[in-house]
């Protein structure tokens, strides 16, 4: 290789070298956010942590297709429309996208501003269990915060079985209606396994109970309209005791 030849060839190198590192350095300037996805090994180009815990700030927010019974969600903020009713929107467990839980947020009221009301945390969709959802008397939204993955879930409406007297007693799972004063109550469990009782209002889950084999608790909850109470029982009788207020004479 004559003189020349290694000059040119130098030139040649440095010229790319050179030209390399402005292109980074116009891309880092341009692009406000640039990672590596961990999940996917894909590139980020904008932070899925930006909108995590406020999804109805993100402007590129899409809604989830519901299809066959089920929610098809994508790795960017979504949303899904809830009609008003008296019938609640069982979600999850999570059966794609797995290893990553989704963030789950309950706007009461779709037709007034974010600003005026802002949505309330629910809860996150995992790979083990439900989250049970009231809308209440105006139609709402859920958000789905954004995620590394994209994911789906099943869902479904169910009815739950109004509570018509002060003491009501079952067996295994069992989701409840009540209308009335009382804010307190005594929930029994006289069996074997997990017992837990959630009451749940609209954009509000309270864990009321949560014990193993013979369970004998109080607990109390806020008022609403309606509460709808969830009951998760393994093997065994349960019973729950009400506190409604004396009638006036």
């Amino acid at each position: 290789m004559s003189l020349a030849d290694a000059r040119i060839r130098r030139f040649s190198v440095f010229t790319w070298l050179g030209g390399t590192a402005a292109a980074v350095v116009v891309a880092v300037m341009t692009m406000p956010f640039l990672a590596i996805n961990p999940e996917t090994g894909g590139l980020l180009f904008q932070d899925p942590n930006e909108h995590e815990y406020r999804p109805w700030t993100d402007p590129g927010a899409a809604e989830v297709v519901v299809e066959d019974g089920r929610i098809v969600g994508s790795a960017d903020t979504g949303f899904l429309d809830l009609p008003s009713g008296d019938e609640v929107w069982v979600l999850g467990p999570l059966t794609g996208g797995q290893d990553d839980n989704t963030a789950v947020y309950q706007q009461l009221d779709r037709s007034v501003g974010v600003a005026e009301d802002r949505p309330e945390f629910l809860g996150l969709l995992t790979g083990t269990r439900e989250l049970v959802v009231f809308p209440g008397a105006t139609d709402g939204r859920l958000w789905f915060s954004p995620r590394l993955t994209d994911w789906t879930a099943p869902v479904q409406l169910e009815t739950p079985t109004p509570i018509e007297a002060a003491t009501v007693s079952g067996e295994g799972d069992a989701l409840l209606s009540y209308r009335g004063d009382a804010l307190s109550g005594r929930f029994v469990f006289d069996g074997d396994g997990f017992f837990t009782v959630d009451a749940i209002t609209p954009g509000v889950i309270t864990d009321l109970v949560e014990g193993v084999d013979e369970v004998d608790a109080r607990a109390s909850w806020g008022a609403g309209e309606v509460v709808v109470f969830r009951v998760n029982a393994d093997d065994g009788p349960w019973t729950i005791t009400l506190d409604e207020p004396a009638s006036a004479p």
